[in-house]
């Protein structure tokens, strides 16, 4: 934030190219460059510089951290047939949908690509998932709340226009396929892109009322009631924030363990109890801001030895857990207590968002 005196003018940082083009040839030297798609390395300081924010830090960790971010994401745009999508991975691999795509952590996609200059990939990448060619249910994915989010960067009334329709009919398939009677969201562990977890093991196939895939539904309630809004749909608005307001509450009187002080899974094995661990997507609920304020106790376990705090990022279930354990063996993907990129964001936002928005 300028100050003042100095807001309204036009300012050049000179040497931000400059700081760019540094990490970028120092990411570009120490990486095999395997796989190329649109941008590959020899164009990504030129792609950069045009279209990301620049960032300035006195920890020059984390202000590397930032750049090798968008060094890494610029890496996994693709340009097809459907226009521009965002890869999940760079080898291809038998799971992945056309072009390699992936709907589990799409979301994460919008919210850090949104700050991109070139407006055009995400439309893209939007129309992509409901134009037949993506299937954005495969997996857990708050699409509408992540292209509001787009939006509310590019400001591009006419997506929200033709997505809108689409939007909906994809939320009344989530509520047809996976709400029941209680009210609640169910999802597979594994469809949350967190296989293998402590929670997931305590019913057949993994299913449970998971703080996911309802923090994710609450959300998209919320994103369809405001885009309802912005394309003049004010009745259709009131009956998404309606339902977003009933899933909050079920949320917070269902899914809040009192005695543990944690949001839990609890699995769909006909006794309606909680899991008996803590996992970390128990913070989920902050990132919609969803929470009480005096449910804030919980984020004591993520600064807790035997809770989440570990040396290289939070684990994913509390270590006091009996069946915490970090194996090399077996599944590649393993939610029963090694640190997990995808997680940790989401983490880290739902705090900004409680430090942020909760007394």
């Amino acid at each position: 934030v300028l100050p003042l005196h100095m807001q309204g003018q036009n300012f050049l940082i000179k040497d931000a190219p400059e700081v760019i083009e540094s990490y970028v040839n120092r990411f570009n030297r120490e990486d095999n460059e395997l796989y190329k798609q649109d941008i590959p390395n020899c164009g990504a300081s030129d792609f950069l510089r045009k279209n990301i924010p620049f960032f300035e830090c006195s920890d020059k960790e984390l202000e590397k951290t930032y750049y090798f971010r968008w060094w890494t994401y610029r890496k996994h745009i693709k340009k097809t047939p459907d226009g521009f999508v965002i890869t999940e991975f760079l080898p291809d691999v038998p799971w992945a949908g056309k072009y390699n795509t992936i709907s589990c952590a799409a979301n994460h996609h919008f919210y850090e690509g949104r700050w991109l200059r070139n407006a055009e990939i995400l439309s893209d990448y939007a129309s992509f998932w409901f134009s037949g060619s993506g299937n954005p249910r495969l997996y857990s994915f708050g699409a509408a709340d992540a292209i509001y989010n787009y939006y509310l960067i590019h400001n591009d009334k006419m997506l929200l226009a033709d997505l809108y329709p689409k939007l909906k009919d994809n939320f009344a398939k989530w509520e047809e396929e996976k709400r029941d009677s209680t009210g609640m969201f169910w999802q597979v562990d594994d469809r949350d892109g967190m296989e293998m977890s402590v929670s997931g093991h305590l019913s057949e196939g993994g299913r449970g009322y998971r703080p996911t895939i309802n923090s994710y539904m609450y959300g998209e309630a919320v994103a369809l009631a405001k885009i309802a809004s912005i394309v003049d749909r004010d009745m259709e608005a009131r009956t998404y924030q309606k339902k977003a307001d009933k899933l909050k509450g079920i949320i917070n009187r269902r899914l809040w363990d009192k005695q543990a002080d944690f949001y839990k899974v609890i699995p769909l094995n006909g006794k309606m109890e909680f899991s008996y661990a803590r996992e970390l997507l128990g913070y989920i609920p902050w990132f919609y801001n969803i929470p009480l304020d005096n449910y804030s106790i919980a984020w004591k376990q993520l600064f807790d030895s035997k809770g989440f705090e570990a040396a290289y990022g939070p684990t994913t279930v509390e270590q006091r857990c009996p069946d915490f354990k970090i194996s090399y063996e077996g599944h590649e993907c393993q939610w029963n207590g090694p640190s997990w990129p995808y997680l940790t964001s989401m983490t880290l936002a739902a705090m900004a968002n409680y430090f942020n928005s909760y007394d």
